[in-house]
């Protein structure tokens, strides 16, 4: 997955989106104007206009304006007379906003980066759909969780303006990090970021890749607007790859103050003697993360 080409993309489907449309209305009006009562109101009423908006170049022709307004009149009888719907007159666009530009006002339109975020989200995940914040049960939470779960929802709403760009969510098995880390992530497209989603397993795998030559463009991890690795810990060490990816990772988003979550259920002193010092360091500089202990039992049994 390359973004750079992922947005050249939409923007292409966006132009023939575009095209099509106008290209439908073309041959829709053509139809009607194989009927010769509607296409001499038609014709006289594209002459009148096109010679109306010509004289707005100099001095506004008001006589010109009405006569197109009695065409445009006519043209409405006609249709009505005849059950035609006349918005078809004019190109159907998916976006009523930007009419399939993708930008409106002089700022990217929301469609465009709905779909830009739907492709990406799609290419970064094997999942589809992730759990929601409204879907967590507070009966089967602790006081700390719940504590634990406003203090991430208040990041995603603040965000970018927050003081610390990390969150590593520590727990044990079927404590709920998963679970978490899908809600940051849900909450955080819709929000229209960039947001890469992998296990633990799977970046080590799109690392080990990337290292062989294969074909993984490894900076697009380095550059999304957010990254959340799930189950650090669980990987295996690949020599030359497990650790020095993942501190390329963490230092390259740390220095660029692009947020990174993770989940694990290694404990910090368990982190560094599973990797180096120098994740250790740049996950637990408390300066930079947030870390966030859940400590209910398993709740998948309940």
């Amino acid at each position: 997955m390359n973004k750079r080409k992922l947005i050249a993309d939409i923007k292409q489907n966006f132009m023939l989106k575009r095209l099509n449309a106008q290209e439908e209305c073309d041959n829709f009006i053509n139809t009607l104007k194989q009927d010769k009562e509607f296409k001499e109101i038609y014709d006289a009423y594209t002459k009148t206009n096109i010679e109306y908006l010509k004289s707005c170049y100099e001095k506004e022709d008001f006589e010109l304006l009405h006569k197109a307004q009695d065409l445009q009149a006519k043209i409405a009888t006609y249709l009505a007379q005849h059950n035609i719907d006349k918005s078809k007159l004019s190109p159907q666009y998916n976006c009523p906003i930007c009419n399939d530009t993708g930008v409106v006002g002089g700022r990217i339109c929301k469609c465009f980066l709905n779909e830009l975020n739907k492709k990406i989200s799609l290419n970064a995940s094997s999942q589809t759909k992730f759990n929601a914040f409204e879907n967590s049960n507070n009966q089967i939470l602790t006081d700390n969780d719940k504590k634990a779960y406003e203090v991430v929802k208040t990041w995603c709403s603040k965000y970018p303006l927050v003081t610390k760009r990390n969150i590593n969510i520590i727990g044990g098995v079927g404590s709920g990090k998963t679970f978490m880390l899908e809600c940051i992530a849900n909450e955080m497209i819709n929000r229209n970021y960039v947001v890469i989603y992998k296990t633990a397993f799977e970046f080590n795998e799109l690392a080990r890749l990337y290292h062989c030559g294969k074909n993984y463009d490894f900076a697009d991890l380095l550059t999304a607007d957010i990254v959340l690795i799930d189950d650090l810990g669980t990987e295996p060490i690949l020599k030359n790859i497990t650790v020095e990816y993942l501190y390329n990772l963490i230092n390259t988003r740390q220095i660029n103050n692009l947020p990174t979550f993770i989940t694990t259920n290694l404990s910090f002193d368990n982190i560094l003697s599973r990797y180096d010092e120098r994740i250790f360091s740049r996950l637990g500089n408390k300066n930079l993360s947030i870390n966030i202990n859940l400590t209910s039992a398993d709740k998948r049994i309940n």
